[in-house]
């Protein structure tokens, strides 16, 4: 016959899963024992590694330690670790999944939630994991000044929409001297789906439907980064696989030669073709790859002188890069191989006109 104290504490591995946040209100109604006793329980299945706590006095949440679905709450202080709250609580949970699937997500979180950390400039931040029967999600949420903000504060740039496009290069960091700035892009491209919210605004890339969208939301709060990362059991992709595909010599620090640029993410919404304008926020920082994969998906026109400007000017100040393109229509096309025609390379002075 279980003791009193068994009860309560059976009692609390039977009712965190519904009352995370106010376990110890539920406990101490039930049995009639003061919140001080409860914690003790508590602590005693802390100790015991059956549950974890996050968070601290009204923010904590308690979680089984096999429970999959988690809210976990931290402060951003200098001793936290991407790699101590991985192993403490999404280890466990993790393990279940394929080995390369397992690889994606720490990396994922790793890079993630270490830019929270460094980059942010908030006071905590919150990881949440939702499991689905064939597929999981993975958040991380800060309350800093928002990415796309620091990103347009840091580089000066007039609208706020340009920081998406930077950002997407690849190779971009506000902190240089510490960061190579490659997580954001092969995470974009490790996961089935990779979203982030910020600043009133939401960029998606899918990677399922080789499909991505740019948005303007209405802000809820007045400040933060959300990235969700949502991933398939099933996904046949790999991290070698990926980094493979944008590094000439992959290894586990690889260095990113190749980028792949949206060129739709150069154009805001009042402009309406694609300029010479547009293209100088393309060309910005390209000098730092080797290949440059251009991708005109969703673009029905280019202006002359954009051509000009990337297809003849860039290429002739920085012959060492490749530069090509995917997804042109045939007016599209048709302007590009007018800008690498012979006449064009010869020519001494700009053919079209400043736009």
């Amino acid at each position: 016959m279980a003791t009193r104290a068994q009860e309560i504490r059976i009692f609390i591995l039977e009712k965190i899963p519904h009352h995370p946040k106010d376990i110890v209100a539920v406990t101490a109604e039930a049995f009639g024992v003061t919140r001080m006793t409860v914690h003790r329980h508590l602590n005693r299945l802390l100790r015991d590694k059956k549950i974890v706590k996050t968070g601290t006095t009204k923010g904590a949440a308690y979680f089984l330690k096999t429970s999959l679905d988690k809210t976990l709450i931290f402060e951003i202080q200098p001793e936290i670790r991407a790699s101590q709250v991985w192993d403490e609580y999404l280890k466990t949970s993790f393990n279940r999944l394929p080995e390369s699937v397992l690889e994606i997500c720490r990396y994922g979180f790793d890079e993630v939630f270490n830019n929270a950390l460094e980059h942010s400039g908030g006071k905590g931040v919150v990881v949440k994991t939702v499991w689905k029967k064939d597929s999981l999600e993975l958040s991380i949420i800060d309350d800093g000044k928002g990415i796309f903000q620091s990103i347009q504060k840091a580089v000066g740039l007039q609208d706020i929409r340009e920081s998406v496009l930077q950002l997407t290069k690849g190779k971009f960091t506000t902190l240089p001297e510490r960061h190579s700035g490659r997580g954001i892009f092969i995470i974009s491209r490790l996961f089935d789906v990779f979203g982030i919210f910020s600043n009133g605004l939401f960029y998606c890339k899918d990677n399922l439907g080789d499909d991505w969208y740019l948005e303007k939301r209405k802000i809820t709060k007045s400040k933060g980064t959300r990235v969700s990362l949502a991933i398939r059991f099933d996904c046949e992709r790999t991290l070698k696989q990926v980094i493979g595909q944008y590094s000439d010599k992959p290894s586990e620090t690889p260095e990113i030669d190749k980028t792949e640029i949206l060129i739709q993410l150069s154009q805001m919404e009042d402009e309406p073709y694609i300029s010479r304008r547009q293209a100088k926020r393309v060309l910005q920082g390209l000098e730092k790859f080797r290949r440059v994969v251009l991708d005109f998906q969703n673009i029905p026109v280019v202006g002359q002188a954009f051509v000009e400007e990337v297809f003849r000017m860039f290429r002739s100040s920085h012959p060492d890069i490749d530069i090509t393109s995917i997804h042109a229509n045939q007016d599209v096309q048709f302007m590009i191989d007018k800008s690498l025609s012979p006449e064009m390379e010869q020519a001494q002075v700009p053919l079209f006109p400043e736009s």
